[in-house]
């Protein structure tokens, strides 16, 4: 997938909007990410009763204007989500809440199509850590943010059977973390 200079870029969650969804953490990780990435929104597919309070969240971090929830998917309409998205994000904190089908299709399909995954081991235990992904710890928006960070800036595939082109990256972990910590002090 080509990236157009200028364009937006996308993440896509695919989470239950329930408190084992891990949903909160991925828009506190994104509030941690968007002042220094402007070209960059979430959307959010799944639905639950979490959505009210999630939409506050995004509000009070002041990226509501960025992130988009479209309430749940059929299993076409996730495969369309994930060939146009720059990372897929499980952020899930239980198994046992599962990420359930939408998500296992998402997870198939970023397979298929090279993309690169952000998950948690509840969400993606089968994932591994490399090329195809990173795995993060449940309901830690720090290393969500680190890990999003790499892989927004990690060589980016023009389609699957392509050489991997080099995007740059801003500063890199240790920087963010300043970066979020200086946003603290202030």
């Amino acid at each position: 997938m080509a990236t157009v200079p200028g364009a937006r870029r996308r993440l896509l969650c695919v989470a239950p909007l329930v408190p084992a969804g891990g949903v909160d953490t991925l828009l506190t990780a994104f509030g941690m990410l968007a002042g220094d990435r402007p070209d960059l929104t979430v959307q959010v597919v799944g639905g639950g009763p979490l959505s009210r309070t999630l939409r506050a969240h995004a509000d009070y971090l002041g990226v509501a204007d960025r992130v988009g929830f479209c309430g749940p998917l059929r299993a076409p309409a996730v495969r369309t989500a994930v060939r146009g998205c720059a990372v897929l994000v499980l952020p899930h904190r239980d198994d046992g809440a599962g990420a359930g089908s939408a998500a296992d299709v998402a997870l198939s399909e970023a397979r298929l199509a090279g993309c690169p995954v952000v998950a948690t081991p509840q969400a993606a235990p089968h994932l591994a850590s490399g090329d195809a992904g990173s795995l993060v710890p449940a309901g830690s928006p720090t290393a969500l943010a680190q890990a999003l960070e790499a892989a927004l800036g990690a060589p980016v595939r023009t389609d699957p059977g392509a050489p991997a082109a080099t995007a740059s990256t801003r500063g890199g972990d240790g920087h963010l973390l300043r970066r979020v910590w200086d946003r603290v002090v202030r």
